[in-house]
């Protein structure tokens, strides 16, 4: 009874947990706009960046990175890099995506 227990309190935890976090997309970018939107609004619409780095110049460089797999082995990639100025205000805006095929067994002979 209690290995049920704690399989059902994993369960719901890790669903709780997968709600909070925001998803990495690439349309999301495109409701941020060069020399108007600032890191706040950034951080609103994409949550938390993975990282954060110093550019050239006093640059702030944020980034965000989110990866699915998938159990037979394919999965996806997205990584979004925004530059803002010692302003605060968004400089430059990228976003990359790589997805991988899954994986694809010959059939036994």
């Amino acid at each position: 009874m209690d290995r049920i227990r704690t399989r059902v309190l994993s369960i719901i935890c890790c669903l709780a947990l997968a709600g909070c976090v925001k998803p990495v997309d690439c349309n999301a970018v495109s409701g941020l706009n060069v020399g108007t939107s600032t890191i706040q609004d950034a951080s609103a619409l994409l949550g938390q960046p993975s990282s954060r780095n110093l550019g050239e110049g006093g640059t702030s460089i944020l980034r965000w990175d989110a990866t699915t797999h998938v159990y037979t082995g394919g999965g996806s990639s997205t990584v979004i890099q925004l530059t803002f100025g010692k302003d605060g205000k968004l400089l430059d805006k990228s976003c990359k995506t790589t997805i991988t095929p899954p994986l694809v067994r010959e059939p036994a002979a």
